[in-house]
């Protein structure tokens, strides 16, 4: 072991000394009082503990059975398992409707959108790809799959990521010091489990989420290890973190229900980093082989820097990187881009109109903000407030969200001039103007196309966010309401890479290109879109709302004009080239729409669902969830777990209280956290660290090697416990 490398080691003396007197940590058992000093005498007796104690007499056939012979054993039974009848159901089951439709999309590299990262629909794609698929077939549910063995190519290669589950657990058992019966009952768990087994036998993101979970916490084990052995800064202790950081990655990049063995991570490496903080408050000259350098802790801290936070966000984003890159054609998701990355996408359905607006142009505008929708209105009202017609964005393309430039009141009633209506041979004193450019600085009134009515705003709360005004569409071309004008201010131009709209005019608004803000011209607050939804009334359309905002740069305010449609203008004759889209804002923007409709995703309470489950009859095995029509002579399939690992997992979930409490101390949430931290070593013979929760106040995490595992490792931690004595 290197000088400064040894790590603080988990002994029974630590808890039978118990915490000092006056600490708030407590025992649940009356114990004696401890000095200080015993941390430091504990730490130098146990700095040579590793993690794992020697095997007696393992002989070279003992290392090569463990090691080679049963993981090969255990992934050819975890193969057979699960790739038995994978064929027999020739249709498309369950949520194949949805992930081999995106897998069919990146193919065709049409774009689409989904609430998911796209690393798992990529592999889906890629699958399809080596499996020659053409991608027309598009997975509507219960569909007959055509000729041929593309779809079971598919289906196999996802199946290969739930295989390679179980030699991993299997190895992550070793790694943390199981016995090698106890790691063969951990693999068998894995192998045997039938919620896995079913879920590999199709074309679903589950297999690529399991794999990459396992794959990250056999890594963290093997972090553990090489930490124990006072080596993690070496060329094999920093591969294994870099690698632990790609698995962090792609897990998360696979769906976000990953950041839960992120958090995993994070708290132990939390956890080594408070213990290497103490280390180098450690006397050197009574401890030199505890004393950590300062130097030394920084790299430390750089190390993980780079491996658990740099890695891991460079392979989220580049997986994203790489669907924008592979989806370059217009496709279904077109309504959740902004305007200048639908404008880069082959085939788009942008209105190339005129390059300037004038009054009287029909156009869409787009926001853009976190939640980049259209514009939109439609015949309903809002329940509450002015009781007018609902203001809303919308990302979908749609007749209603069609708006036109109208003249200010102003000027409509001082010179009579429209710009929306028809000649009427009966007023023929009105003057239908359709040709006035539209400048920075002028005072507009946007009509809706659909129902005739304005743009309007008025100092009463928003429905949803009541700290800002409600926005509306009220009144029609003969109602003068001074509430209906809005005063156009450019914020940016964005410039074309085609040399021939060099020429074009700053001071106008152009449709893609010009970036601007709409402020009320009575009340001052600036046309804004919020990322909430209204509720059901509303459709769960975007809130917009009409904002007080002091910065020219709040993105909530900016919009601009996507669709542009005024037979009254020139065209250019070469067609326009939009500017290049900014990956990062493309990245930003996208991921604030998945969470947006992720949080959208919630059960309608008026809406009985007989196949519905809820969460706490998993546990219990009380019901499952059938993923296909039952039909005669049709292959079913029920999800549902395997009855001793569930119902064993859930009993040690009680048995592992019992455990707890004999082995840790209670974290109060009167604990003082620098107390915690100088004493941190009296709980670690079962490392209970305060953690703020986000459905508790303050609960305790245990930091065992086995304390964290997936629920097989957890049943074997309770198992050896009470059957075989094998935690001490």
């Amino acid at each position: 072991m290197e000088k400064g490398e040894a790590v603080f080691a988990s002994v029974p003396a630590a808890a039978a000394a118990g915490p000092p007197k006056n600490s708030s940590l407590r025992h649940r058992k009356p114990v004696s009082t401890v000095a200080h000093e015993v941390v430091d005498e504990l730490v130098e007796k146990t700095s040579t503990l590793s993690l794992k104690e020697p095997v007696k007499g393992t002989s070279a056939f003992g290392k090569y059975w463990r090691l080679l012979v049963s993981p090969v054993l255990l992934t050819a039974l975890a193969t057979y398992v699960r790739f038995y009848g994978i064929g027999r159901n020739q249709s498309v089951v369950w949520d194949e409707a949805h992930f081999g439709k995106f897998g069919a999309y990146y193919i065709q590299r049409e774009y689409y959108f989904d609430v998911h990262p796209p690393l798992g629909k990529l592999l889906v794609g890629l699958s399809g790809y080596l499996a020659g698929f053409d991608g027309e077939f598009k997975f509507e549910s219960g569909q007959p799959f055509p000729p041929g063995p593309h779809f079971f190519y598919m289906r196999w290669f996802n199946c290969i990521f739930g295989v390679l589950c179980t030699p991993l657990a299997y190895l992550t058992a070793l790694e943390v010091g199981l016995s090698a019966w106890t790691a063969w009952y951990v693999a068998l768990s894995v192998a045997l489990e039938m919620l896995s087994v079913t879920l590999a036998k199709f074309i679903l993101l589950d297999s690529f989420l399991l794999f990459f979970t396992v794959a990250t916490f056999f890594c963290l084990s093997k972090v553990h290890g090489v930490n124990r052995s006072g080596s993690l800064l070496s060329a094999k202790g920093l591969m294994w973190l870099a690698l632990n950081g790609l698995a962090v990655g792609c897990v998360c990049s696979v769906k976000w229900v990953g950041l839960f063995v992120t958090v995993l991570v994070g708290i132990y490496t939390v956890y080594d980093l408070l213990v290497k903080f103490y280390q180098t408050t450690v006397d050197g000259s009574a401890h030199p082989q505890t004393r950590l350098s300062v130097w030394k802790y920084l790299v430390h801290w750089a190390a993980r820097i780079v491996c658990l936070i740099i890695i891991p966000f460079s392979i989220y984003a580049l997986a994203f990187k790489v669907h924008f890159t592979v989806l370059s054609k217009s496709g279904t998701g077109d309504g959740s881009l902004s305007t200048l990355m639908q404008a880069s996408l082959e085939g788009n359905t942008l209105e190339h109109g005129p390059r300037s607006l004038a009054y009287g142009s029909r156009v869409t505008l787009r926001s853009q903000g976190l939640s980049p929708n259209l514009l939109h209105s439609h015949g309903h009202v809002y329940p509450d407030g002015s009781g007018q017609q609902q203001i809303t964005t919308y990302g979908f393309k749609d007749d209603n969200n069609v708006f036109a430039f109208e003249f200010g009141m102003e000027t409509t009633r001082t010179q009579n001039r429209f710009a929306t209506v028809e000649y009427d041979p009966e007023m023929p004193h009105r003057i239908i103007d359709r040709t006035t450019i539209l400048k920075d600085g002028d005072i507009v009134r946007l009509r809706h196309k659909k129902t005739g009515c304005f743009l309007h705003s008025h100092p009463i709360a928003a429905a949803v966010s009541s700290s800002q005004y409600e926005a509306s569409c009220y009144g029609g071309i003969h109602v003068n309401d001074p509430q209906d004008d809005w005063v156009v201010e450019i914020q940016t131009q964005e410039k074309s890479p085609s040399p021939a709209f060099d020429g074009e005019n700053p001071d106008e608004v152009h449709p893609v290109s010009t970036n601007f803000r709409l402020r009320h011209k009575v009340v001052g607050c600036y046309l804004a879109t919020t990322g909430h939804a209204y509720p059901s009334w509303g459709f769960n359309q975007g809130e917009v709302t009409c904002k007080r905002s002091l910065f020219a740069s709040d993105k909530s305010t900016w919009w601009n004009i996507e669709d542009h449609v005024n037979g009254f203008l020139p065209v250019p004759e070469q067609q326009y080239v939009a500017p290049k889209p900014k990956f990062w804002k493309e990245f930003v923007m996208l991921n604030y729409g998945m969470m947006a409709s992720n949080n959208a995703l919630v059960p309608d309470p008026d809406h009985h669902d007989e196949l519905e489950s809820h969460w706490w009859e998993w546990p219990i095995l009380r019901s499952g969830l059938r993923m296909n029509s039952w039909g005669p002579g049709a292959f079913r399939y029920y999800l549902l777990g395997h009855p001793f690992v569930t119902l064993f997992t859930t009993a040690s979930l009680f048995g592992g209280v019992y455990v707890w409490r004999d082995s840790c101390c209670v974290a109060t949430p009167e604990n003082e956290f620098g107390r915690l931290l100088g004493r941190v070593e009296l709980c670690s013979s079962r490392g209970c660290v305060p953690v703020l929760g986000s459905a508790s106040p303050l609960f305790a995490v245990c930091f065992d090697e086995q304390s964290h595992l997936p629920s097989p490792l957890r049943t074997c931690d309770i198992l050896c416990y009470f059957c075989f004595g094998l935690l001490g």
